[in-house]
């Protein structure tokens, strides 16, 4: 494959990983309370998309197309159909470099093929898929409902999808700390996973970004940063109960030592011994001088 090739087969699988619009500082605001539309998921959004005939020929091999198979673990690149694996080929982006910049599709749109089976004349069906529904089929192929229910901390309040260059998700999270809300960042430029994440989150609510913030606050999700916005659904949604902390351990008491041992009664002296009184002397005779014996 030529390096010219190689190098539009990376921009475009960037272009599938990548936001569809750049952020800016009065980003537009909503919410699932301002969508009366119904949450639908990608693959039904696509089913109903309009088919169409690109300005390419899209048969046989397709070789010398750009093709963009994906499973659970994102995007791939394929340089022709037999390439790209049977149980993947309902749902494969396509596009072509020899297209004139005055025929090319409109940046929101993607071009999207069934290569499962050709029609009568040879030709796959293309339709031509909204952006944003392309980006929440990404996000059920990678399973994100199940990234959903671990989304986040458990002690937040709001997570944040922004990027390092929006300027608005740094007001909204200058704001968050004024207030003294606890909050995720999730840079969704970065983590492939937190885009979808943000996509599953969205489209559950019937509604479909277009650029970011997005912000969960509470389980409610809000486009753009709108301090008005954030206000009412802190107010509207209790705070999550932060984790219990746990309980301190009992101190340690040693056993009480056992009461010392009172003292033995001293032993009674024995009695002394009874001397008799000595016998008095004997008086000696008158004009005796000595003793008697």
């Amino acid at each position: 494959m030529s390096r010219l090739l190689r190098t539009a087969f990376a921009t475009f699988v960037l272009a599938v990983l990548g936001m569809s619009a750049a952020c800016g500082n009065g980003a537009e605001s909503g919410s699932a309370e301002a969508s009366g539309e119904a949450p639908r998921e990608g693959a039904a959004v696509v089913s109903e998309a309009e088919i169409v005939r690109p300005p390419f020929a899209v048969r046989g091999e397709l070789e010398g197309l750009l093709l963009v198979w994906f499973d659970d673990e994102g995007p791939h690149p394929a340089p022709r159909r037999a390439d790209v694996p049977e149980a993947r080929r309902q749902y494969v982006r396509i596009d072509s470099l020899a297209v004139a910049p005055d025929d090319r599709l409109d940046p929101a749109f993607v071009y999207l093929a069934d290569l499962r089976a050709a029609g009568a004349d040879g030709s796959y069906v293309v339709r031509r898929v909204a952006r944003t529904s392309f980006e929440a089929l990404l996000a059920e192929a990678r399973g994100a409902a199940a990234a959903v229910a671990q989304a986040g901390d458990a002690s937040a309040d709001v997570v944040v999808y922004g990027a390092s260059w929006c300027g608005a998700c740094r007001q909204a999270e200058a704001y968050l700390r004024s207030r003294g809300v606890p909050f995720v960042e999730k840079d969704v430029e970065r983590d492939p996973g937190a885009q979808a994440e943000m996509m599953q989150k969205a489209m559950a609510q019937g509604l479909r970004p277009t650029g970011i913030p997005v912000i969960d606050v509470r389980g409610r999700i809000l486009l753009g940063f709108d301090r008005g916005a954030i206000d009412r659904l802190l107010a509207q949604s209790p705070a999550r109960p932060a984790s219990p902390a746990p309980a301190a351990p009992s101190p340690t008491i040693p056993p009480a030592a056992p009461p010392a041992a009172a003292p033995a009664a001293p032993a009674p002296a024995a009695p002394s011994p009874t001397v008799p009184p000595a016998a008095p002397p004997t008086a000696a005779p008158a004009g005796s001088s000595g003793q008697t014996i």
